[in-house]
This record gives C-alpha cells, sequence and structure tokens, in this order.
C-alpha cells in the first residue's frame, strides 16, 4: 500500500488566495463579492431546445449504430 505524504498540499500553489475564517480571499481582499457563477456556454433555450436535443440525439444513435456495424465487419 501507498503511504501518504501529507506534505504534497504544501507544495500547491494557489496564486495569492488565501483563506480567511473559512473564506477564500485574494491578495486584493475581495472574498465572496469577488465570485461569480460561470457562463452556460453551451446551454439550450428557446422553443428549439427540444427539437435540437433530440437531433442530437438522433445523430449518436446513427454514429453509434454505424461504429457497431464497422465492429461486426472486422471481426
Amino acid at each position: 500500500m501507498t503511504r501518504f505524504d501529507g506534505s504534497t498540499a504544501l507544495k500547491l500553489d494557489f496564486g495569492g488566495m488565501t483563506t480567511t475564517g473559512g473564506v477564500a480571499t485574494t491578495a486584493g481582499g475581495r472574498g465572496r463579492a469577488g465570485l461569480r457563477l460561470a457562463n452556460p456556454g453551451g446551454g439550450l433555450r428557446g422553443p428549439d431546445k427540444y427539437r435540437i436535443l433530440e437531433h442530437r440525439r438522433r445523430q449518436a444513435q446513427i454514429r453509434a449504430r454505424h461504429l457497431l456495424q464497422l465492429m461486426e465487419e472486422a471481426r
């Protein structure tokens, strides 16, 4: 069994972030005020959402069937 070395945590670099009372803060001291949610880059919205999802599902099925056919032919 591998022995755990607790000194690994000492080698991490958090780029100037410190913890103050359990809250991560930057060197500027903005704390939670500097945190924000990530933008949903690939999020689908609007009335065409389900049409797009259905199209993607069908295309994935077609690709999967094609790969299975290729695997069968390779035997």
